[in-house]
């Protein structure tokens, strides 16, 4: 045979291998995917609203090599078993099948599995930046530590959203100082408040339609949040040490950005008011982490702004809802509270159909695991949140841009709040501390008048604010929920007059508390229960 025609047979031969080799690569995830439950739905880990096609591999994409729970389903055919199901693969403390939405490894091929919300991979260690997860997620030669595989499967791409196209669609950055230095402690909140009509080039009514980060210092940033304020909060000069709030008149989210996310795009249909006709202060909020206590880094990060005068047809609200005033015991592995904005406070509260576009849950440092669950004539229709390893430094957003969730008046929205108090040997009770604990879940929602107050919150055990008919016809429970709203109260001031703490109960107290009881109808029962521990 001539020498050419052998070298192009050969060549020809080759290219046609390698097509059916790469087409057996590429056909085959869409395979693999369907031999586990929600294999085509499985989040990643660090970017919101993307999915990891490439289950059980390093590349997101499904290339190269394979993670620990890719070697564990090569050993077992390649095909969904019980022992595959059981295993914790990536050894974050939750079984494959927990993590895939499959708990009770019953799951078949070409059947429903009985979760599809609240996925996890089961093969990416989670949360990916805990000390726990450390080693497990570094299986490869490439990545020599935790950063570099944070900054390779973590980047981010580009904000994409349509409206940034429009020509009347202006920005502005609002980033702390330049040079501010970053405290040689572990982890440390630094804000800043900016008045945002002093930035815009011509002040008026507008609505802001997408948030993006400005990240100076990628080494010791982990998160930004925006707050918006109210007016009498004056701008800050310089950036300063703050707590999970900013102040007391910058309480209200706007947004999180955590790593990997590239920003916030609202729905196409949403806005948030700014300037004349909505906030014009806003807190910038960063979260730094500097584990090796290093005095020489700086950083000048915030968030990017876009906003128009092209107003959209709905105005974005912020719904609270959760727990209050709790204690959590000490040397306790899980402690459960529960918290249920009942049918009849969503009657109350929502006077039309109200759809839910973002929703995160926030706890505290002891916190283990969270979820936002709504019942509809009493049968569980959706998980809002479920976060079933929680951790309070890499918050979780989940989004709902394309089909936002249908909340109705009558719907139950059920909040748990599990905590890990096992290394502590003492109580931990409710506030804003870190070092105290908080239960509760944010709903983002359109459109905002839809939802005439901004929280359905329980008090204690059973009491919720909107529901008053159980107790005694009482209309402003909020005097009962903790001693910073009950200062104000007559009877709560004879009570811290007459009793002490740890004290005995002496009769000047005694005589205090059969005169609340007698002539005050709301101080009985499950209510004077709780709140008797106050003083």
């Amino acid at each position: 045979m001539n020498r050419s025609l052998i070298v192009r047979t050969r060549l020809i031969s080759d290219v046609l291998l390698t097509s059916a080799v790469l087409w057996q690569v590429v056909s085959s995830y869409p395979t693999y995917q369907q031999q586990i439950p929600n294999g085509d739905s499985v989040p990643h880990p660090c970017k919101p609203n993307t999915f990891w096609a490439g289950v059980g591999h390093q590349n997101d994409q499904g290339s190269g090599e394979r993670n620990a729970f890719g070697r564990d389903f090569e050993r077992e055919g390649k095909i969904w078993t019980q022992s595959l199901c059981h295993l914790d693969s990536d050894g974050d403390g939750l079984t494959n099948g927990q993590e895939l939405g499959d708990p009770e490894c019953v799951w078949t091929p070409n059947t429903l599995p009985s979760r599809q919300v609240g996925l996890s991979n089961p093969g990416i260690c989670d949360p990916w930046d805990s000390p726990v997860c450390f080693s497990n997620n570094i299986t490869s030669v490439k990545y020599q530590t935790q950063e570099e595989w944070m900054r390779d499967m973590c980047r981010a791409g580009p904000l994409l959203c349509p409206g940034l196209n429009e020509s009347d669609v202006h920005q502005v950055a609002l980033t702390i100082d330049n040079g501010t230095q970053v405290p040689f402690m572990d982890k440390t909140y630094y804000c800043q408040i900016f008045d945002l009509e002093s930035h815009m080039t011509i002040p008026g009514n507008y609505q802001i339609i997408a948030v993006e980060p400005v990240i100076d210092n990628a080494q010791v940033l982990h998160h930004i949040a925006l707050f918006g304020c109210d007016d009498v909060q004056p701008a800050s000069p310089a950036p300063f040490d703050c707590g999970v709030f900013p102040s007391i008149s910058c309480h209200t989210f706007i947004t999180i950005w955590t790593i990997g996310s590239p920003g916030d795009c609202f729905h196409p249909d949403t806005g948030i008011s700014v300037g004349s006709g909505g906030f014009t202060k806003f807190a910038v909020q960063l979260f730094w982490n500097n584990p090796s206590g290093r005095d020489d880094l700086l950083d000048s990060s915030g968030v990017k702004i876009y906003y128009t005068e092209k107003r959209r047809p709905y105005e974005l609200g912020l719904l609270k809802i959760g727990h209050e005033s709790f204690l959590v015991p000490p040397n306790h592995p899980a402690v459960s509270f529960k918290s249920t904005c009942t049918s009849v406070c969503t009657k109350s509260l929502f006077n039309g159909t109200v759809y839910v576009t973002m929703a995160w849950n926030h706890m505290h440092y002891i916190g283990k695991q969270m979820q936002v669950q709504v019942l509809r004539n009493k049968t569980d229709i959706q998980y809002l949140t479920f976060d079933p390893i929680y951790n309070f430094d890499s918050p979780q957003i989940h989004v709902f841009q394309e089909k936002p969730f249908q909340l109705y008046p009558g719907d139950e929205i059920i909040t748990t709040c599990i905590y890990n108090s096992q290394d502590l040997s003492w109580t931990t009770p409710w506030g804003e501390a870190t070092t105290e604990e908080m239960c509760y879940g944010f709903l983002v929602y359109y459109p905002k008048e839809n939802a005439l107050k901004t929280s359905c919150v329980t008090l204690g055990p059973d009491v919720n604010y909107c529901d008053n008919s159980t107790f005694h016809g009482c209309s402003d429970l909020q005097r009962f929920s903790s001693p910073f709203f009950l200062s104000d109260a007559d009877f709560y001031q004879d009570i811290l007059h007459n009793c002490r703490t740890f004290s005995p109960c002496v009769e000047e107290c005694t005589n205090t508390i059969v005169q609340l009881k007698k002539n005050d109808p709301c101080f009985q029962d499950e209510l004077f229960d709780f709140i008797k521990g106050w003083p």
